[in-house]
This record gives C-alpha cells, sequence and structure tokens, in this order.
C-alpha cells in the first residue's frame, strides 16, 4: 500500500510540472510578438530671400506747387518739336508742372539730370529734366502720337512718306534698328528733333526735345 502511495504522488508531481511548462503559451503556440517604438526627427530649414528695392527716399521729392489745377495731358495729346501740348522745353520743373496740370514724381534720383513722370497723365509719359529745365519727353504707348498723327507701331515708310526730306536715318550703334530724326526746316527751330526709334521696320519708341538732350540714347545722367 505504502509503494501505491508513493508512485501516486509522483505522478502528480510529473503532471504539476508539465502544467506549469504550458500554462505561459497561448493555444496555437505563437511566439511573443515584440512592438518596437521608433521616433523619426525632422529639421526643418527655412530659406530668407532678400530683395533688394530702391528706395523711394533717394529718388528725392519735388518742392510743392501751387496753382496746379485740372489734369490737361491726355491720350489726346500730341509731340511737337517743342514739347508735349502746353508743356514746352525750357520751362522750369514747377511750370511744366502748372502747364500739365499734375505733380511730377521723379523716376531717378533728383539732380542735375533727372526723370520724373506726371502723376496725373497716361503712362508712358517721362520728361527730362537737366539744370531745372524740362529739355525732352519720352513717349512709350501707341495712344500718344505727333500731331501729324505718327507713332509707336507705324513702319519707317510711313515715317518717311509723311514727312519726306526732313527725315534723316541712321543705325542704332548695337545694329538693332534704326534712329529717324525729323529736323525742322525753320532756323528758330533748329535745336529741337522728334525722334523716332526702329527695330528696323516699325517705329519703338518716341521722343522730342531740345538738342544735345534730344540726340542721346544713354540715360539721362550721360552728359
Amino acid at each position: 500500500m505504502r509503494s501505491l502511495a508513493v508512485a501516486g504522488i509522483a505522478l502528480i508531481l510529473v503532471a504539476f510540472v508539465l502544467f506549469l511548462g504550458t500554462c505561459g503559451r497561448s493555444g496555437d503556440d505563437t511566439p511573443p510578438t515584440t512592438t518596437t517604438t521608433s521616433t523619426t526627427s525632422t529639421t526643418s530649414t527655412t530659406t530668407t530671400s532678400t530683395t533688394t528695392t530702391l528706395d523711394p527716399l533717394s529718388l528725392g521729392t519735388l518742392p510743392p506747387v501751387e496753382g496746379i489745377g485740372s489734369p490737361k495731358l491726355g491720350t489726346s495729346s500730341s509731340v511737337t518739336t517743342v514739347g508735349l501740348d502746353t508743356v514746352y522745353f525750357g520751362m522750369t520743373v514747377a511750370d511744366a508742372q502748372v502747364a500739365a496740370g499734375s505733380r511730377f514724381t521723379p523716376i531717378t534720383p533728383t539732380g542735375p539730370c533727372y526723370l520724373v513722370t506726371p502723376d496725373d497723365a497716361p503712362e508712358g509719359i517721362t520728361f527730362w529734366i537737366v539744370d531745372g529745365t524740362v529739355e525732352r519727353v519720352d513717349i512709350d504707348t501707341d495712344e500718344i502720337t505727333t500731331r501729324s498723327g505718327a507713332g509707336i507701331g507705324d513702319t519707317e515708310d510711313r515715317i518717311t512718306d509723311m514727312f519726306g526730306e526732313r527725315i534723316q536715318s541712321s543705325p542704332l550703334p548695337d545694329g538693332s534698328g534704326n534712329l529717324l530724326a525729323f529736323v525742322p526746316r525753320d532756323e528758330a527751330d533748329k535745336a529741337y528733333r522728334v525722334m523716332f526709334q526702329t527695330d528696323g521696320e516699325k517705329v519703338v519708341r518716341l521722343w522730342s526735345g531740345r538738342l544735345p538732350w534730344v540726340g542721346k540714347l544713354g540715360t539721362c545722367g550721360d552728359r
């Protein structure tokens, strides 16, 4: 009887050990899953671009002018050898503003020679101010022509047909076209010109003024 009891206890111990070996497993014998957490670090780079613009204060301003009435320059204005409508070459910058019915704003730094545009006028009008007086007007719009109707977009042939022998033609230094100069017949107007710059076929720019400034292809500061 005693040997049977010992055998029974031994059997129970074996069963208990087997139980401990299986209780930590799942039913499908799948190995435990290990979860790994990864952290990604992102570095942001900020690019700063610097844009250089001309400080309006560096252009200067013109003194206030009294007596400026309503605007007088428009698309019906016409270029002549002596000016643009009521603005004549030789006028002081103050008188020219009154004549134009508009304040002028410098677009290059003020000095012995600088450029201005009228505030109350179509775009494409630029006056040259030299030693305090208006000496030239540049036209960069096809809406304003000469009194005869010549302007940007006209062919070289049309310009020469309109003015005949009063047109003196010369090639541009860079070979990009020609310069057609209208030279007045009157002795009193011998210092004045109307200039048509072409691309070899059509007028692309138009200006008028007094010598020597009207003959310059460079900037206002080129004396």
